[in-house]
């Protein structure tokens, strides 16, 4: 990446000669760029492309030997740090979701004039200066700060409503703070949080991952979706085939890169311990555990602090125990669950099951429903007790007075007994 007073060294991929010209008298006339000639290119194109080390390749989409799509995708794979604009001829524009999907930053239309293609370029440049300056704020920022307020929640049993807590706790905590919240689907191959939501959508966190060299807010924020509430989405992927190829470094980049921009981000991972599961846990600041009142929930839940402590080297603090679908009358006690575990119950969620059945086929959340539910007040109250731990150790034990005299009893739930 180039400092501030280097140029943007900009490589065309073209055969087009009057096109040629056209690129070099434009940038030849701006200090801002350097063009690198064509003919300075051999016969192995990656391997010239790591010599000359440009900043942004002009591919021209009729003038490849590979097929343009692929040879998108294995730029963008072999150089994330550089930016892949694609020149498309005006009876092609129809490829061009596809050339952005394959890891294009943007593409201009052919033909074009000289100040079309500075345009274009200016938005580049800005984007290097955005991704150093953040680099340069990376440094300076103590890392583990931008994990607060971030949570997972996660079961590793099936069947006890992580969906419907995540999306339901996350619109309580926006309420709460009156801050932006960000829901992500981190169950890539079966998330289901649009459909809860009633939401209409394309976009997903697959169409992050071409980007990840120039992750940038704009790019961030026209992926991700908003919800009529005014909460953040980010859905996980529709095509199962890209969900698999999501893998932990990636996903990774992802949430640092939302973290940056988002000061609460709630991550629905569904019940499947993997290695992006692991990765989400690893980058958030607390795990909210959801079990349900029952022995195999709580047999589940035991082993899974079991690999905490042995494995995933978790501090027991780390994690928020959440009994959700509780019933007083029937099922395991709150006590018997906190003997067991060894640890403090966050919260109880009641069990309603046909408000909770309702939600789910209508599309909207119990938050949004009557303001009687029991089941809405107890995510509320979970959400005001999340917001306190928040700004508790967000300000070093300096709490908002609404919130001092709820602190230590939600401090001492979310800590280890005896």
């Amino acid at each position: 990446m180039p400092n501030s007073q280097d140029p943007i060294r900009v490589l065309t991929i073209s055969s087009n000669e009057l096109m040629l010209e056209l690129i070099k008298t434009a940038l030849e006339r701006e200090a801002s760029y350097l063009y690198i000639t064509h003919q300075e290119m051999g016969d192995d194109l990656m391997e010239d492309i790591d010599k000359l080390k440009p900043n942004c390749i002009l591919l021209d989409y009729l003038s490849t030997v590979a097929k343009p799509i692929d040879l998108i995708d294995s730029i963008s794979i072999q150089f994330p740090e550089i930016t892949i604009v694609t020149i498309l001829p005006e009876d092609r524009i129809a490829e061009a979701n596809r050339v952005i999907l394959a890891g294009a930053r943007a593409f201009i239309v052919q033909p074009f004039n000289q100040n079309e293609l500075l345009g274009t370029l200016g938005h580049i440049k800005d984007l290097y200066q955005r991704s150093r300056q953040a680099k340069v704020t990376e440094t300076v920022v103590d890392p583990s700060l931008a994990t607060r307020g971030t949570f997972v929640v996660f079961s590793p049993k099936g069947g006890v409503g992580c969906s419907t807590v995540s999306i339901n706790l996350a619109l309580a905590l926006k309420e709460e703070l009156h801050q932006e919240v960000l829901l992500m689907d981190g169950k890539l191959l079966f998330g289901d949080l649009d459909i809860m939501l009633n939401l209409k959508t394309q976009n997903s966190i697959s169409d992050l991952i071409p980007h990840l060299g120039s992750l940038d807010e704009s790019l961030i924020r026209d992926v991700i979706t908003e919800h009529s509430s005014g909460l953040k989405i980010l859905p996980a992927p529709i095509n199962p085939i890209s969900a698999q190829g999501i893998h932990p470094e990636e996903l990774h980049r992802i949430l640092m890169s939302t973290q940056s921009l988002y000061p609460n981000i709630i991550i629905d991972s569904g019940n499947f311990l993997n290695e992006n599961a692991v990765t989400l846990m690893d980058a958030s600041y607390r795990v909210i555990l959801v079990i349900s009142p029952d022995i195999a929930s709580l047999r589940n839940a035991s082993r899974f602090f079991d690999i905490c402590r042995t494995t995933l080297l978790f501090p027991k603090e780390k994690i928020l125990v959440v009994i959700n679908q509780h019933d007083q009358r029937d099922g395991i006690s709150t006590a018997d669950i906190e003997r067991s575990l060894q640890v403090k119950v966050f919260a109880t969620l009641p069990w309603d099951p046909q408000v909770s059945l309702q939600s789910i086929n209508r599309g909207v959340p119990v938050i949004m429903q009557s303001q009687k539910l029991p089941l809405r007040k107890a995510f509320e109250f979970m959400a005001k007790n999340l917001a306190a731990i928040i700004e508790y150790d967000k300000t070093g034990n300096a709490a908002p007075s609404r919130l001092k005299k709820a602190l230590p009893d939600v401090l001492s739930k979310s800590s280890r007994l005896g």
